[in-house]
C-alpha cells in the first residue's frame, strides 16, 4: 500500500507542477489595555502570537489541488482574540480542488479561503488562527476579452453535532448556509471599475437548530481613476431577519478619495458609516434591528489598526458606527514605507443602557456621540521578496461614552498605547520541475 501511494505521488510530480511553501508569522505586542474577563484568561501587557502554515499546491493541465495546514500559538490576550493564555491550536485552513471546465469557466470545491481585493465582506485574517475559510463550492467565470469576472458560490458551516474538523471558525463566519454572487467589471482602459455582490446566509439561534433566519446583503462598489486621483464609493443594504426573530434593515456606505501627490507620497481621505439601533425608539427597536454587520470581513483594514471594533462591526445589534479617517503613505523605496492614519470614531445613536443595582430596572442615558480618536503609525520593510517586517504603534484616546465595548476596560480621556512588531516569512520550500511532455 505504501509503495502504491509513493508511486502515485511520483507520477503526479512527473506529470504536473508541485509547490511546497510556508508562511511563518510571529507578532509581539504591548498594550496598556485589558479585557474585563475572568482571571483565568490571565490578561497581560505583553502578548505573543504566532502562526505557522504549510501550503502544498499541485497543478496539472486544467486541474489544481491545494492544501494549507496551520498551527497557532497565543500567549496573553490580544486585541484580536480572547483566547486563553498559552494556547495552541491547529486546523486545516484550506483543502480544495479546482478544475477548468472551459476556457472561461472553472469549478472549485472544498475548504476555501474566499478573499477579494476590492470587497470588504470576504477578507482573510492571518493572525491568531482566524483564517476566514468556507466549506464551499464556487463556480468561477472570467472573460479576458471583456475583463469581466463573476463568482457564484454556496457554503455550509456549523453542522449540527459536528466538531471543529468540519466547522470553520464560528466566531468569524457564524452561519449554517451561505450563498453569494460576486461580479466585477473593468472598463475604459482600467479607468472605471464596478463591483456588484449579493450575499445570503441562513443561521439558527443556537437553541432551536431547526429554525433558520435568513439575512441578505446586496450592494455595489465603484471607483474611478483620473490621473493622480482615485475616487471610491460603496453602498450596501442588509435585510431579512436576525436570530432573535426581529426584522433587519441596515445600510453601509463608504466614500474614499486618494491623491498621489508625488511618486513617494499618497494621501487618502475617507468616511464610512454603518447604521445602528436607536435605543430611545423602543417601539421600533422591539421589531426592527438597524445594525449593519460586516459579515466575514477583516474590518481591521478600515476600522483602525487596533481592531477594537472588529466584534461590534460584525453584529446586527449595535448603535452603529462612523469612521472618519485620513491617511498618508510615504514610500522611501520599493521595500520601505511609512503609513500614518488618523481615525475619529463616532456613533449615530449615542445612547447607553444601564441597570439599577437594586431593582435591576434598565435606564437609558444620552451620551456623547464621540467614541474615540486613534492615531496609527505603521512602518513596513520588505528586505526580501519572501520577508516582511512591520513595526506598528497606535495611540488611542477614548471618549466618555466608550466604557466597556467588546469587554475592553476603557477609562474616559485616558490615553492608551499599543505597539507591535511583526515578522512574516513566506518561503517556497520546494518546487518540482515543470510539467513533462508526454
Amino acid at each position: 500500500m505504501v509503495f502504491i501511494a509513493v508511486s502515485l505521488f511520483s507520477v503526479m510530480i512527473c506529470r504536473g507542477q508541485f509547490v511546497l511553501s510556508g508562511d511563518f508569522d510571529a507578532r509581539g505586542e504591548y498594550m496598556n489595555l485589558h479585557r474585563v474577563v475572568a482571571d483565568s484568561l490571565k490578561n497581560k501587557t505583553f502578548n505573543l502570537l504566532g502562526t505557522a502554515e504549510l501550503d502544498a499546491e499541485y497543478q496539472y493541465k486544467k486541474f489544481t489541488a491545494y492544501l494549507a495546514m496551520q498551527g497557532a500559538y497565543t500567549s496573553g490576550t490580544s486585541l484580536y482574540s480572547s483566547q486563553r493564555s498559552r494556547t495552541w491550536s491547529a486546523n486545516v485552513s484550506e483543502a480544495w480542488a479546482k478544475y477548468g471546465i472551459s476556457k472561461n469557466f472553472s469549478l472549485q470545491a472544498g475548504r476555501i479561503e474566499i478573499s477579494y481585493e476590492d470587497e470588504q465582506f470576504f477578507q482573510a485574517r492571518s493572525l491568531d488562527n482566524l483564517i476566514v475559510s468556507h466549506n464551499a463550492v464556487i463556480g468561477h467565470w472570467y472573460n479576458t476579452d471583456t475583463s469581466f469576472m463573476t463568482d457564484l458560490g454556496f457554503a455550509a458551516n456549523r453542522f449540527p453535532g459536528a466538531g471543529a474538523d468540519l466547522n470553520t471558525n464560528p466566531a468569524v463566519n457564524n452561519y449554517r448556509y451561505m450563498g453569494y454572487l460576486y461580479a466585477h467589471r473593468e472598463m475604459f482602459d482600467e479607468k472605471f471599475f464596478l463591483t456588484v455582490s449579493d450575499i445570503f446566509n441562513a443561521s439558527d439561534n443556537g437553541v432551536d437548530m431547526q429554525n433558520l433566519y435568513g439575512r441578505n446583503t446586496v450592494g455595489f462598489s465603484s471607483w474611478v481613476v483620473a490621473s493622480d486621483w482615485n475616487f471610491f464609493a460603496a453602498l450596501y443594504y442588509q435585510h431579512g431577519h436576525i436570530t432573535d426573530g426581529r426584522r433587519l434593515s441596515a445600510f453601509y456606505n463608504n466614500i474614499c478619495i486618494t491623491f498621489e501627490a508625488t511618486d513617494w507620497l499618497t494621501l487618502v481621505a475617507a468616511n464610512e458609516h454603518m447604521t445602528g439601533d436607536n435605543l430611545a425608539d423602543t417601539a421600533e427597536w422591539k421589531h426592527v434591528a438597524h445594525g449593519f454587520s460586516m459579515l466575514y470581513g477583516n474590518t481591521k483594514k478600515t476600522m483602525g489598526l487596533s481592531g477594537i471594533f472588529n466584534l461590534s462591526a460584525r453584529s446586527n445589534v449595535s448603535p452603529g458606527l462612523n469612521n472618519l479617517y485620513g491617511k498618508a503613505v510615504v514610500d522611501f523605496s520599493e521595500s520601505l514605507s511609512l503609513e500614518a492614519t488618523y481615525h475619529w470614531f463616532t456613533v449615530p445613536n449615542a445612547y447607553m443602557v444601564s441597570a439599577d443595582p437594586v431593582t435591576a430596572k434598565p435606564s437609558l442615558t444620552k451620551v456623547s456621540s464621540s467614541l474615540m480618536h486613534e492615531a496609527d503609525l505603521l512602518l513596513t520593510w520588505d528586505p526580501l521578496e519572501t520577508l516582511e517586517i512591520t513595526l506598528g504603534y497606535a495611540l488611542i484616546i477614548p471618549g466618555k461614552s466608550i466604557q466597556e465595548i467588546n469587554g475592553w476596560n476603557f477609562r474616559g480621556n485616558h490615553f492608551i498605547s499599543t505597539g507591535n512588531l511583526e515578522i512574516d516569512f513566506s518561503p517556497v520550500l520546494w518546487k518540482s520541475k515543470k510539467e513533462l511532455k508526454r
